[in-house]
């Protein structure tokens, strides 16, 4: 083999796949979503808030959520990160208490806290996993809840975290946005802890371009929620045609979140379709699981056993030793596959997204944020943040021979690195 032959594309070799061979696309619409659309558009009922004319979409979907993540009641939202927020409010928790949020993550599982009235306060991850680990948690010494973000394609130990957070009084809500069918000894991701939070953003594998939606048990605290995300109204029981489905019943102060009837009409399409995508991403999965085994330095993220279902959204190829930048890594990886790859974002400690001294309505909270983290390190979450490359989880819609490519171009990156090492 030639040196041409082995060089990297990033430096003008050859890439391991034809650029012009195309990978899937997303978002996939499901077959019916047009339909759907156009049955809202024709309708008197765009908004949960229209005159009631018969079952709203935004009640159709929360009935089939609630059913697919095998839980009493779902809470449609508008934004996942708005979920997080009611799901929060809903504990009842005192003014600014402490909320451990793990450091890898998106903003908005902090952020959230924050528009809560909350204090989050940072938690390294395990490195194995990328998810928050019990053994931190039951480390810490105070701390009224706890968000137990599913990361990337792997998922906390919610049971673990739930045991760990029970002598300091907090409760777990798990940050579900990336998890969405994922299952741990058979039970849905967002059933195992007070409450299960959703996005459905445009890159999510379960989207209407933006929407969320909190999945509980408790029926208490879903009617709560309604209020906290309907402007203080809930559900009527005694719904009558040409009158509004919300009734002011105001046991609490809401805010509008309340997730469009266009938006929960292809929630409603999308669920359809969302196992049989589950079916060929985890055999691709599985595919290039086994493939890697024989590719030295490069690994994909542990899995508990007891995740016995897996939800991909991202999936993240780990290069250990990487002498070099994670974001070199990706951009090799890029020019190999003519598909993005990307590293994770940078742990919340130093994410310039997480900046609530900027904003002055946060004043108070952000001096507290300051003071309750200071100090604090989060070994783990660094190291995947510089070691991991990210791919999205549409690349694994299509054949078999994909998996066989992006193993061929991480085992390339993998020997160029270990020759700079």
């Amino acid at each position: 083999m030639t040196t041409a032959d082995t060089a990297l594309a990033v430096h003008s070799g050859t890439p391991v796949r034809d650029h012009d061979l195309p990978w899937p696309t997303w978002p996939v619409a499901a077959p019916g979503a047009s339909a759907a659309l156009e049955t809202v558009l024709k309708s008197s009922s765009w908004a949960i808030t229209s005159p009631y004319q018969g079952e709203l979409q935004e009640r159709r979907f929360a009935r089939q959520f609630a059913a697919y993540t095998g839980t009493a009641h779902c809470v449609p939202t508008d934004h996942g990160s708005n979920a997080l927020v009611i799901a929060l409010e809903s504990l009842g928790l005192e003014p600014a208490a402490p909320v451990l949020v793990p450091a890898l993550t998106w903003t908005a599982s902090a952020t959230a806290v924050f528009r809560a009235g909350l204090v989050p306060v940072l938690v390294d991850v395990d490195p194995a996993t990328g998810c928050l680990d019990a053994a931190a948690v039951a480390a810490e010494t105070e701390a009224a809840a706890v968000i137990a973000v599913h990361w990337a394609c792997t998922m906390a130990d919610v049971p673990a975290l739930t045991a760990a957070a029970e002598p300091l009084g907090a409760s777990v809500i798990e940050d579900a946005a990336q998890a969405h069918g994922a299952s741990w000894l058979g039970r849905p991701a967002g059933s195992l802890g007070a409450a299960g939070c959703f996005s459905m953003q445009h890159s999510k594998v379960l989207t209407c371009g933006e929407g969320g939606a909190v999945v509980t048990d408790d029926g208490e605290r879903a009617g709560l929620m309604e209020e906290l995300r309907a402007d203080s109204r809930r559900y009527r029981t005694d719904v009558v045609r040409g009158e509004l489905p919300l009734k002011e019943s105001a046991t609490t102060m809401g805010a509008n979140f309340c997730l469009s009837e266009f938006a929960a009409a292809l929630l409603c399409e999308q669920l359809a379709i969302l196992d049989e995508q589950h079916e060929v991403r985890g055999r691709n999965y599985a595919t290039l699981e086994r493939l890697l085994e024989e590719v030295p330095g490069v690994r994909l993220p542990y899995r508990n056993p007891a995740q016995d279902r897996l939800s991909l959204y991202e999936v993240p190829l780990i290069f250990d030793p990487l002498p070099k930048t994670n974001a070199w890594a990706a951009d090799a990886l890029t020019a190999e596959l003519g598909m993005r790859a990307y590293p994770p974002r940078p742990p919340l400690s130093r994410s310039p997204l997480l900046a609530p001294w900027r904003k002055s309505t946060l004043a108070p909270l952000a001096e507290q944020f300051k003071a309750r983290n200071a100090g604090r390190r989060f070994p783990g979450a660094e190291y995947l943040a510089s070691h991991a490359v990210l791919l999205h989880h549409s690349a694994f819609l299509g054949p078999e021979e994909d998996m066989v490519d992006i193993a061929a171009a991480a085992a390339k990156v993998a020997r160029h690195l270990g020759a700079a090492a």
